[in-house]
């Protein structure tokens, strides 16, 4: 979900005009990307090749945190965009921009014709991916800084401690759930997990999370993994975070589970304890809370906040 209010899209006359200083040129072809929703996204095709505009929609915010995330995971061999230009403030736009190379090929959302057995195979070598993105380090939780007098080299997050950082809404989204969709015995079963698995907030560092990580982002060209795109929502958090994320995704998409895929490549990088399940289920549950109660307060019930509450549910009795 993306931490910046709806705001009107950019002039796309203007991005032209930006597209052709870019490259030089009077004659790219751009069109708007529909999907995403943390960033404006433009497809350009130049000098044969196909590449991505983004443009923040937030005045006074930078991409120079993202392009910095870009840069350190390429060199750590993980697929991502290169990142080809980076503006902290475009003067016509009066945003920040980032241009990046393309992933080839189409998101696994897209890719059911493969089959169970190749989608997991490319899913475990995303796992291995997802690891090394877990294993970079941020100063803080919550989402990544990104304001202009942010450090090139720097990733910075919102609150020094991983409870801050989950305790900002946690009553004032139970008491709002209490009021609308759950029932009391829910909200103290609720409280008692939270209680119970207290001591997994006391975190002392964060790691680097996608933030919104599901098949849309996955890619595969030709039946092979190709990479992961779109950090517009990283943040830092503790390493389940987007493991949780990915449990959570809408199944009906793809026929087939691959969270044991995933589990397996991110294994094969970084070590799972015995109680990785719990972890996950702990974190899933207190991300479903904040989504649920940030959702129901913008919009009525509909399918997404349906899933939610299934996946608070569900998560609650499991732990």
């Amino acid at each position: 979900m993306s931490q910046y209010p709806n705001h009107a899209a950019t002039d796309m006359q203007h991005v032209r005009t930006v597209v052709e200083q870019l490259f030089s040129s009077s004659s790219p072809q751009i069109e708007r990307v529909a999907v995403g929703v943390s960033t404006y996204v433009y497809r350009i095709l130049a000098r044969n090749t196909t590449w991505y505009l983004r443009v923040l929609p937030e005045e006074g915010a930078s991409f120079v945190p993202e392009a910095e995330v870009h840069t350190q995971l390429r060199q750590m061999q993980v697929r991502v965009p290169e990142v080809i230009f980076v503006e902290p403030y475009n003067e016509l736009l009066q945003r920040s921009i980032m241009l990046t190379t393309e992933i080839p090929g189409q998101s696994l959302a897209l890719s059911q014709h493969l089959g169970e057995k190749v989608l997991a195979e490319i899913v475990r070598d995303a796992g291995r991916d997802l690891a090394r993105i877990n294993s970079l380090p941020v100063d803080g939780f919550g989402w990544v800084k990104r304001d202009l007098t942010t450090s090139a080299g720097m990733l910075q997050a919102e609150w020094p401690t991983y409870r801050a950082f989950i305790d900002e809404y946690w009553n004032a989204d139970l008491g709002y759930l209490a009021n609308h969709v759950l029932v009391m015995s829910e909200i103290a079963q609720l409280e008692r997990v939270y209680t119970a698995y207290d001591r997994w907030l006391n975190l002392e560092q964060s790691c680097l999370v996608h933030g919104d990580f599901d098949i849309t982002h996955i890619y595969q060209d030709q039946g092979h993994y190709s990479g992961i795109i779109d950090f517009g929502e990283i943040r830092g958090a503790d390493r389940w975070y987007d493991l949780a994320q990915f449990s959570m995704y809408k199944w009906e998409l793809l026929p087939w589970p691959l969270e044991p895929a995933l589990l397996r490549g991110y294994e094969e990088i970084a070590p799972l304890p015995a109680n990785y399940e719990a972890h996950i289920h702990f974190t899933s549950l207190l991300t479903s809370v904040r989504a649920l109660a940030r959702s129901l307060q913008k919009r009525p019930p509909n399918d997404y906040t349906h899933h939610l509450l299934q996946m608070l549910r569900t998560n609650l009795a499991r732990l």
